[in-house]
């Protein structure tokens, strides 16, 4: 998919040309080839693509698991909810020595003793439930761990993962097996984003408790997978030999979650300013106010809020006009409720979904950017838009507020570059916009700031050289030079 994380990855593997990589890529279901959205640059040279859901397990020739190695597997998950981890090295040893080896999957899904094992952790932890909605959450949860297990990653002397969640454990396992450093990077908090997009996920299933009994919270599986992308984010940063975020917020938060102080760095993302300043604005019609919104069209971003914000606007300014710019292909339901509420609030003619296009193209046309996300890193589109000369309204989320104000005292005597307001607040957002509709010398002065900002402390040629840097570090550990 496109993207902010996307487009970092592709930004980096471009900007550095003397180092060859290999893309293991993560998709959703076996046997699918994903359409590629990227040229791949020619220091990639390889590309494995591993479906973690999906299609079955069949039956493989080997000889099954002995007993003692079940007895593992039992007392592993006994210590997890600890979140004591130890003995995965261990066993790695037994379920996969290398990777396609070890034991098939049909044997972790079908065999008697993980069968044995699932009726006993069901048994103890939640008799109260539907076992055969316990049953299939496990073997859910489980079949991505065990495809992983199994495949075949690239070798190198380095890995490098983009996310805890399944890439994470992917690349502590190659760490384990391998010995070979493993640097994590984390644009957005990953069990974070997650929990926020398994409370609003309506196809995990919600037990029903017993007549006239209040259900608080989540609910029991839900509860389930979120526990699990945060053991997940442990085992990541306790394997990890260096741990990157882009702002000091995602690192306290890192922290919070058990990472080791002693691992983490902020490397903030970059941009190449001078390509987005060198646009030359397209002026806007007498009365009309152009706002854009750039960014996936995905529940986490928060669309809905932007169109009921937007339709607030409207009441305030006649000659407004939005255009929502970013890939509809993702998430088809979310992208049908967000047409109908525009066409339900009156909208529909006055708000443009683009789906992808050229940035380069967008900017221009724009008099102000809104984001509204939920969850977020350090946006790519504010840094954008900032060195475009555009103003932002932002949620207050991941970087957003130091995006726009400031993180240290000389980069907030630039001035403010944007507008913060609360998440899910239609009415904070719309008031921002409107402030800035009626105020053009306010609008000039915010993109004034944020053009120097960007410049100043979010230079695309910073971004790389940390990253050179780090890579030559431990490419030279990884191949034992000066080991």
């Amino acid at each position: 998919m496109t993207g902010g994380v996307s487009a970092w990855i592709h930004q980096l593997l471009t900007a550095l040309p003397g180092i060859r990589f290999a893309i293991f890529h993560i998709s959703a279901t076996a046997g699918e080839e994903p359409e590629r959205r990227y040229r791949l640059p020619p220091n990639v040279v390889r590309l494995v693509n591993v479906g973690i859901h999906g299609g079955d397990e069949p039956p493989a020739p080997g000889d099954p698991l002995p007993a003692a190695v079940w007895e593992r597997v039992r007392a592993f998950h006994d210590r997890s909810p600890k979140d004591d981890l130890s003995g995965l090295g261990e066993l790695l040893e037994h379920f996969s020595p290398a990777p396609g080896r070890g034991p098939s999957g049909h044997e972790f899904l079908y065999g008697k003793p993980a069968w044995q094992i699932v009726r006993a952790l069901y048994e103890e932890r939640a008799p109260e439930m539907s076992f055969v909605d316990y049953f299939w959450t496990w073997r859910f949860t489980h079949l991505p761990i065990i495809r992983l297990l199994r495949a075949e990653v690239p070798e190198a002397a380095v890995y490098h993962t983009v996310s805890t969640g399944w890439a994470g454990l992917l690349a502590t396992m190659t760490r384990a097996r391998t010995g070979r450093p493993m640097l994590l990077t984390e644009h957005g908090i990953y069990a974070r984003e997650r929990r926020i997009e398994i409370d609003q996920a309506e196809w995990i299933y919600v037990q029903r408790q017993v007549p006239m009994s209040l259900q608080l919270g989540p609910g029991f599986f839900k509860d389930l997978w979120a526990r699990l992308f945060n053991r997940l984010s442990r085992l990541t940063y306790a394997h990890a030999d260096l741990i990157t975020t882009i702002f000091e917020g995602n690192r306290q938060a890192q922290l919070l979650d058990g990472a080791d102080p002693a691992k983490t760095l902020v490397i903030p993302n970059g941009i190449d300013a001078e390509r987005f300043a060198r646009l030359a604005p397209v002026p806007a019609a007498p009365g009309e106010l152009r706002v854009g919104f750039v960014g996936r069209v995905v529940p986490i971003k928060d669309v809905k809020t932007f169109i009921r914000a937007f339709k607030i606007v409207t009441e305030a300014v006649p000659g407004a006009r939005a255009a929502l710019v970013g890939p509809l292909d993702e998430d088809a339901d979310y992208v049908a409720e967000c047409r109908t509420l525009a066409a339900t609030l009156g909208v529909e003619g006055r708000l443009t979904f683009t789906g992808s296009a050229e940035v380069a193209e967008v900017y221009p046309q724009l008099d102000v950017l809104v984001l509204t996300s939920l969850s977020e890193g350090l946006p790519l589109v504010i840094l954008e838009a900032a060195a475009a000369g555009l103003p932002v309204v932002a949620s207050d989320v991941g970087a957003c507020r130091e995006l726009l104000d400031g993180r240290s005292r000389e980069d907030r005597a630039l001035g403010p570059s944007g507008l913060i307001t609360g998440l899910a607040d239609p009415a904070a957002t719309a008031a921002a916009i409107v402030t800035l509709a009626r105020d053009p010398g306010l609008r000039q002065e915010m993109g004034r700031a944020g053009q120097a900002r960007v410049r100043r402390y979010y230079s695309e040629a910073d971004l790389v050289e940390s990253y050179r840097a780090i890579y030559s570090r431990f490419i030279g550990a990884g191949r034992g030079e000066g080991a």
